[in-house]
Formats: C-alpha cells, sequence, structure tokens
C-alpha cells in the first residue's frame, strides 16, 4: 500500500519530502488496521505532527499540542482520525536520525 493512500484512509497527508516510504494494510476477523514507516526533514517533524487532526491523547509531559518530546524523538496518540478508516486509536513515533532526518513511524488500532 502507497503510504499517501494509508495517510488519506486516517484523514491526514504524508508529510513534504517524505522518502523510504513502506506501508502496509491488514485485514481480519479483528479489524483493519495500517502500519508504515518513511523518513522525513527532521526539522519538519514536529510541525507536522502538531497538524494531524483527530482527537488527541493528553498524557502527561506533552505540550500543547499533545507532542511528548522524548530524548529520541516526538510521540503523538490520536482517538478516532476523522479518515475513512474508522480507526480507533493511531500511535505516530518520530525517531531522530541524525541531525537532519526522523524517521516516522505509525500503526492503528481498531478495538
Amino acid at each position: 500500500m502507497a503510504c499517501s493512500e494509508a495517510m488519506y484512509a486516517i484523514g491526514w497527508a504524508l508529510p513534504d519530502h517524505a522518502s523510504d516510504q513502506q506501508c502496509t494494510e491488514l485485514s481480519g476477523l479483528a479489524g483493519h488496521t495500517q502500519s508504515g514507516t518513511f523518513r522525513m526533514p527532521r526539522a519538519g517533524a514536529r510541525p507536522w505532527l502538531a497538524s494531524l487532526s483527530g482527537e488527541r491523547n493528553k498524557p502527561g509531559g506533552a505540550g500543547s499540542d499533545s507532542v511528548v518530546e522524548q530524548k529520541d524523538g516526538l510521540v503523538l496518540g490520536i482517538f478516532r482520525p476523522p479518515g475513512s478508516l474508522q480507526a480507533d486509536e493511531v500511535r505516530v513515533h518520530v525517531r531522530w536520525d541524525g541531525d537532519d532526518t526522523a524517521v516516522v513511524s505509525f500503526e492503528t488500532f481498531d478495538y
């Protein structure tokens, strides 16, 4: 599955300059899930996360945009994203990969 299609189904857009895209889709008795990884410029990672729509999980330590900063990257949880996938939750992890690059991974959950 193309990552742009996965993002569209979630109700989001793939960030500009995304590369090394690898996304999958699974359907079965347990529901429908998507997951994937891609690279993007590190400087654009937090603004992209902050732009994602849906009901935000607001854990302790999160900034006003609900993004949690970690030593090696960023984390964001979104409940019920607006897309056609109708996922219950999407978890997005950003791992710093050098000074200029971030590796983004995401997974949808259908409870």
